[in-house]
Formats: structure tokens, sequence, C-alpha cells
């Protein structure tokens, strides 16, 4: 028996997440499907991985006892939890000291959370760079063959001529990447 780590969702919403014990990642995909009270798995996306729990475990060990190792001069401690605790209490113990300090002395009031957003280079989304509005950011996309396109051109030719075919040819797109946006944004011609 192996075990697999498995999670299952439909329409963005979590189903299933959890272990199972199985020979194979095909049988471990039966038993999640009878544990979720399904005859199909259409429309639902899963993952499967296989859990070599002993091996993980001994590698972190192994690492761990090398890593002391080196620390110590080369005497290696007789458990990796003797090793692991003195350390942890210590760590901890630093980490409630700073939570103590910053909560009796507040000297700056704490930086306003910020968005993570996924198409947002990563330089605007550092903490005190300045960032256009959006409404001034020129507004581009990349195209599948990798050029970049400038949608505000593309709008301003399409309401001139208004000709999809005149447009998507100008700026070298297709006629339904034109389409959609004139659709999602309700461009209209002159």
């Amino acid at each position: 028996m192996k075990l697999f780590k498995l999670i299952a969702s439909r329409a963005g919403q979590v189903l299933f997440d959890d272990r199972v014990e199985a020979d194979s990642p095909r049988e471990a995909r039966e038993q999640m499907k009878a544990l979720m009270g399904l005859n199909s798995l259409t429309g639902v996306v899963y993952a499967i991985t296989e859990i070599p729990v002993e091996l993980i475990q001994s590698i972190v060990d192994a690492r761990l006892v090398e890593a002391l190792q080196r620390l110590r001069g080369g005497q290696a401690p007789a458990t990796v939890e003797q090793m692991l605790r003195p350390i942890a209490s210590e760590a901890v113990r630093e980490q409630l000291a700073t939570m103590r300090e910053a909560r009796i002395t507040p000297d700056d009031p704490p930086p306003p959370p910020q968005r993570f957003d996924v198409f947002t280079p990563a330089a605007e989304q550092i903490i005190g760079t300045p960032t256009l509005p959006k409404s001034r950011r020129k507004r581009t996309s990349v195209t599948t063959n990798g050029t970049l396109v400038d949608w505000k051109a593309v709008k301003r030719l399409y309401r001139r001529t208004g000709s999809i075919k005149q447009t998507a040819a100008q700026f070298k797109l297709s006629i339904n990447s034109v389409k959609a946006r004139i659709r999602r944004e309700g461009w209209s011609h002159e």
C-alpha cells in the first residue's frame, strides 16, 4: 500500500482534500470518487500525488544531522528531536520577544495592506513604489505570437474606420480578438 494525497474541485470549490491509502493512483482515484459519492468525475478537476512519507522523513533527518555535525564540529546528536527542541525553543522565544516589543512600543503605524495582483508587474507591487492609477496606465496585452498590442490605438482606429477587418489587419490581430474586445468594452464607431 502507498499513501496518496488527493485534491479535487469543481467550479472553483474544493470538494475533496485528503490522503488515501491505495496500491495505485487509479485505485486512489476510485476511492476518492466513492468517498465523494460520485458516479463520474466529469467536470471535476483533481490531482493525485504519491507521498513516500518514510523516504521524505529519512532524507530530512539525514540532512538535519549533517547540518548539525558541521555546526558542532563533527558531533552528531543522539536523535533529531534532541537536536531540534533547543533550536525551536530559542526561535520561538525570539519571535515572542519581538512581538511583545512591537505591541508595547508602536512607533510607526503598520503599513496599509497591499493586494497582490497577478497581472501587475512585480516591480509595481513593492511597497513604497509609486504606481500609476489604472486609468493612466497604457492598456496593452500580449498576443499569442508574443507581440504587444496597444488597445487604445486599436480602439481609435476602429472608431475612425468602423471596420473590424481593417483594424485587425492594421495591428496584425485576428478578427475575433478585435470583435471580442469591442463586445467586452462596448466600443462604437463614429
